[in-house]
């Protein structure tokens, strides 16, 4: 029993008690004045009683019409708990004005940050799992169409047009001939180049008809010297001048050279030569399926690089975290950003609370349809039944002083 109701049943005792001691005495007008009181009062007190018992149960067992109330209108009793749960307590507009005062994008941001950690951790195990995923046997014949599309449209005068774009200006020209001429010395100052120059200069001399003593002199040059000098000598004069066609930039040589090369680079596009060539590098490209085969390889090849990567333990740390960390910082110093995705969360925030408010009352109403009536009731007299015994003192405190002053009156008169 709790202490309200043992309160109010000590209260509905004074009075039935000060009642019948005063019974014998009431002759005396005081006794009498006092015996009004308690008899108001114990009167008040017992209405209040069968008022508040009424409530929840029957009085004493006693079959009394319009008594234990709440157990006979249990399914209005939910029905207007239910009421007041979702449409006053919980109403759609109250839960949305409390939530454009939470200001959700920021608490949103509170725990983007708070959990940063473990979201990169997240972040980079969907990476790893995204990458792995791949269908690689779906992705190369969509990637190899387009480009075989894109290859289709590429007029090779273009691709040309590209090249020289690239060189020119570049210094590309002087790069080359120094390449050219690198590989040239480096053939020149070989053996075999002085053995072949000797006998070719003998061939070149032995053919060159004169007449006289010029004949002799020449034929006496070329004897006394033959191919071993005379292809050292060659040898020893082409070296020297592509050394100084390599380093000596206003060689004349090396000035044509490079006039020729810039020369040959302007044209490119206009070489049918080179244009045809294209078309038929590219033609062979499109029929023999290298592309596809080699993309396939390609994109294999860099599957397995970026899984290793994303795959390493330091990965979420050292690339995502600050990543993510960029991206909510700049997002939440963004006055236009917050004020989208404040719209959004109101917006869907609203959504929800309009597809599933009825689910309150559905709540309400499935738990308290768990209960029998003697829980039912046994809970709600737990919770509201001790404010009520209140009723029970009031009664009967109420009703003594109503009838000291109804008892005064009559002794008065």
């Amino acid at each position: 029993m709790s202490t309200n109701k043992r309160i109010a049943g000590a209260s509905l005792g004074v009075m039935a008690a000060g009642f019948a001691v005063t019974i014998p005495y009431d002759q005396h007008a005081a006794v009498a004045l006092l015996q009004g009181g308690f008899e108001a009062g114990l009167v008040g007190g017992l209405a209040d009683w069968f008022a508040v018992t009424a409530l929840f149960r029957k009085p004493l067992g006693l079959p009394i019409p319009h008594t234990a109330l709440l157990p006979k209108n249990r399914g209005r009793v939910i029905e207007a708990l239910t009421n007041a749960v979702e449409n006053e307590f919980l109403s759609k507009e109250s839960i949305k004005s409390k939530l454009g005062v939470f200001r959700l994008e920021d608490k949103l941001f509170t725990v983007l940050e708070a959990k940063l950690p473990e979201i990169s951790r997240l972040t980079a195990g969907a990476a790893a799992h995204l990458l792995r995923s791949l269908p690689m046997d779906k992705l190369v014949p969509v990637i190899a169409a387009q480009l075989e599309n894109k290859l289709k449209n590429v007029d090779s005068a273009d691709v040309l047009g590209w090249v020289r774009t690239a060189l020119s200006g570049q210094g590309y020209e002087d790069k080359a001939l120094d390449f050219l001429l690198d590989r040239a010395e480096g053939v020149v100052m070989t053996e075999s180049f002085r053995l072949d120059m000797g006998k070719l200069a003998v061939n070149a001399l032995g053919s060159v008809q004169l007449s006289g003593v010029m004949q002799f002199a020449l034929n006496a040059f070329v004897g006394f010297n033959g191919e071993d000098k005379l292809g050292s000598i060659l040898q020893n004069v082409v070296i020297s001048a592509v050394r100084d066609m390599r380093t000596n930039e206003l060689n004349p040589m090396r000035m044509r050279a490079l006039g020729e090369v810039r020369t040959l680079i302007d044209d490119l596009p206009a070489q049918a030569s080179l244009r045809q060539a294209l078309e038929e590098g590219r033609e062979r490209l499109l029929t023999s399926g290298i592309l596809e085969e080699k993309l396939s390889e390609w994109l294999v090849e860099i599957q397995t690089a970026a899984l290793s990567w994303v795959e390493k333990e330091t990965f979420a740390e050292e690339w995502v975290e600050p990543a993510l960390s960029k991206l909510i910082s700049g997002y939440k110093n963004d006055p236009a950003v917050l004020e989208k995705l404040r719209n959004w969360l109101m917006e869907q925030t609203s959504r929800l609370i309009e597809q599933n408010h009825s689910k309150i009352g559905q709540l309400v109403k499935e738990n308290l349809d768990k209960f029998d009536n003697d829980t039912l009731i046994e809970m709600m007299e737990d919770k509201i039944g001790k404010d009520l015994q209140w009723i029970r003192v009031n009664g009967a405190v109420c009703g003594f002083l109503i009838g000291l002053v109804l008892t005064g009156i009559q002794l008065l008169t």
